[in-house]
């Protein structure tokens, strides 16, 4: 029995729709392919369009990175986006009744092989396991770090908003990011004729220049961005101001330990990350496929039985874990400085006499990135990105096939076939018998052939 315990009492959906990438999406598919396809069918793809960076001022295209190709080239669907209330409600039909909404979890402790969680309420519940999933700020992560280290500030705050408009290059474009020195502007199609917006600034926390409220667009469109592309200031007029929040951003450096016996962290637990790349989400989804996959494993085995079985399963998972989430981090904290650091690039403008304009050693530098960022450090990052979940366990969580040991499938065709259904009862018990010789190799094919 599963139970779920979530801080809030009610969904909220800060920063509006979330981005599934093409492996988060292939994720789903391998966890519950019912749900997989209820997410594609209230989404709004943007992988099979132009995606890139712009110049915040001039709006020419300084960069553009393929998401499809990538994504086809692994048979997984392209990048898309959807709602955050139509993707909770659409998780929250397969896990409703395990759901308690207003109870946070406050502390846990072992005892024996049982894991003691402690609510806010003062209640407390027992468990075979404790899987933290409760962001940035986690409690559960006190286990790992009883000093309660503070994340760190990423150097940006955002505001989002929402626009309600159809820009011209709607049809072709799906999520592009104006740059500019020290802060940047991202939109995305969410459909519905709705843009997503986000604009990133360097300005530190709790900042007294940074408006509340309806003054945020003025303060973006009059001020932080008055002299930008005249795309940026479409959707900021088309924003109603009840409709735009602004937060910090804070991250965390790589953790290596992500599991303590029978607890384990999940999602922005175990690693916070920049949102730039859109693989926040993305790696908590591929965190709960190798859990799960770990998890699952013990059903199909006898190690269950066995009483440090649990902990080992969290260890695998956090073993194969650490290090693709600790370079996605690192992936989206370089993101962040290479936005952080653009200058309008070097430009030669045609005239008589020829000239130089944006001279300096940032613009000489952003112009020699253009071409390495185009034709090596996308195609390669979006390789690596979307090479997950590859040849992992794909059909763990698959229904039993006729083929299977064990199964009901089994059973029908051995009547079908007149013969007596029998077989071991557990996945991997014919390869044990064969490798550790219990059988002789006669009475292993006369019993399982």
């Amino acid at each position: 029995r599963v139970r779920v315990f979530e801080k809030t009492s009610r969904y909220r959906p800060f920063g509006g729709p979330i981005q599934i990438a093409s492996n988060a999406a292939e994720s789903i598919r391998r966890i519950d392919e019912a749900t997989y396809e209820k997410i594609l069918a209230r989404a709004t793809v943007i992988g099979d369009r132009t995606n890139g960076l712009k110049d915040g001022k001039s709006n020419e295209w300084f960069a553009t990175f393929d998401l499809d190709s990538p994504a086809r080239r692994r048979g997984q669907v392209s990048s898309v986006v959807i709602d955050r209330p139509v993707l909770q409600e659409i998780l929250l039909q397969k896990v409703r009744n395990t759901v308690t909404k207003g109870a946070e979890v406050v502390g846990c402790r072992e005892v024996g092989d049982r894991v003691l969680v402690e609510l806010s309420s003062g209640e407390t519940h027992e468990a075979d396991l404790l899987i933290g999933s409760d962001g940035i700020k986690s409690r559960v992560r006190d286990v790992f770090d009883p000093g309660r280290r503070a994340p760190v500030w990423s150097g940006y705050t955002c505001v989002a908003g929402m626009a309600y408009c159809r820009p011209d290059d709607i049809e072709e474009v799906g999520y592009k990011v104006w740059v500019g020195s020290r802060k940047y502007f991202v939109s995305v199609d969410v459909g519905g004729g709705r843009i997503q917006w986000y604009a990133f600034l360097n300005i530190p926390p709790g900042d007294a220049t940074v408006p509340k409220g309806p003054g945020l667009v003025p303060w973006l469109r009059e001020g932080e961005f008055g002299d930008w592309a005249a795309d940026v200031h479409q959707l900021l007029d088309a924003s109603p101001l009840d409709e735009v929040e602004q937060r910090d951003l804070y991250d965390r450096p790589p953790d290596l330990q992500w599991s303590s016996g029978r607890v384990c962290l999940l999602g922005d637990a175990a690693h916070p990350m920049m949102p730039n790349l859109g693989q926040g989400g993305g790696m908590a989804i591929e965190d709960a496929l190798v859990l799960g996959q770990e998890l699952k494993k013990l059903q199909d085995s006898d190690y269950s039985a066995k009483t440090d079985s649990i902990p080992r399963a969290l260890r695998r998972y956090n073993n194969n874990r650490v290090l693709r989430a600790a370079a996605v981090q690192g992936l989206s904290r370089i993101s962040s400085a290479f936005l952080f650091q653009y200058q309008p690039p070097l430009d030669l403008q045609w005239g008589f006499p020829p000239r130089l304009a944006n001279v300096g050693p940032r613009s000489i530098i952003t112009r020699a990135c253009q071409g390495f960022l185009q034709k090596v450090a996308f195609p390669l990052q979006f390789e690596f990105l979307f090479s997950f979940p590859g040849e992992i366990n794909p059909e763990i969580f698959a229904e039993g096939t006729p083929g299977d040991f064990g199964t009901w499938q089994a059973a029908e065709t051995a009547s079908a076939a007149g013969r007596p259904a029998e077989g071991p009862r557990q996945r991997g018990q014919p390869e044990r018998e064969l490798i550790s010789k219990e059988k002789s190799l006669g009475e292993w094919l006369s019993q399982y052939w």
